[in-house]
């Protein structure tokens, strides 16, 4: 797995951590093999044009990247607070896509497509 150089918002999950790795605008890159420990239990990292998603399942790394700008459909913004990262709240792009519902008539209805992590909201912070 390769995340490109860049300047992300976001985190990294090791398995060896209690808390995750934050990224606040600051450059990185990185190279791991699947086999590497410790491992990263999760990540989401966005640069303003790329969010990339990673998750480590069954000794394997699934990377997900989006170009946000490319990105089609409705979207909606939604914002989750974060455990572990002092506070931050994570902010996030759900996209919908029209589709044939069976169950409407084969009508096109909403529904769900990509969840997107697009950084950090900065400015409905906790207090």
């Amino acid at each position: 797995m390769k995340i490109e150089k860049s300047t992300y918002q976001g985190y990294l999950w090791y398995s060896d951590e209690k808390q995750p790795q934050v990224f606040d605008n600051k450059a990185f890159e990185l190279e791991i093999a699947d086999a590497a420990n410790p491992f990263i239990i999760e990540g989401q990292l966005y640069d303003g044009k790329k969010s990339v998603s990673i998750k480590y399942v069954d000794g394997k790394y699934t990377v997900k990247s989006y170009e946000t700008d490319r990105l089609e459909g409705e979207a909606q913004e939604q914002v989750f607070h974060s455990h572990r990262m002092d506070g931050k709240r994570l902010k996030f792009k759900q996209f919908w896509k029209e589709q044939p519902d069976g169950l409407c008539e084969d009508m096109q209805v909403l529904q769900p497509a990509e969840l997107v992590f697009v950084g950090f909201d900065n400015n409905n912070k906790e207090e």
